[in-house]
């Protein structure tokens, strides 16, 4: 038996929902909770090609807060692709404000002390239309 999908889903929409307010509103708490689910060893590969390893994303994401205000993230098209007990692959699709969309794939890892029992260890996103 896998990781719960629908708490995988519903992590997917609450990140998001944590790093569009803190982009969009200045939110400490969101930014906190947006970097608490990030797994030791996290990393991600942006649009560019650009690996981003935890510390870059969070020393970013720090200067970051009311830099686009009113951002939102809309996460549509949810796909559990693997699961198994200790980790999820999961692939969606981001909608940023202004229309930037994106696919998105990534590797979830079970832990009891994560919100929804599941922390992130690896995102890689494709620019899409």
């Amino acid at each position: 038996m896998g990781i719960d999908h629908d708490a995988v889903a519903g992590e997917v929409v609450v990140l998001h929902e944590d790093l569009a307010e803190w982009l969009g509103a200045g939110a400490a708490a969101a930014l906190e909770a947006f970097i608490g689910q990030l797994a030791q060893g996290f990393s991600m590969v942006t649009m560019e090609g650009v690996i981003v390893e935890r510390e870059g994303l969070v020393e970013g994401l720090r200067g970051a807060g009311n830099a686009e205000p009113g951002m939102s993230i809309e996460i549509a098209d949810i796909e559990v692709q693997y699961s198994r007990a200790d980790c999820a692959v999961v692939r969606f699709r981001e909608v940023h404000r202004g229309g930037r969309s994106r696919l998105t794939t990534a590797v979830l890892v079970a832990d009891s002390g994560g919100r929804n029992g599941v922390r992130w260890r690896s995102v890689h996103e494709t620019a899409s239309s």
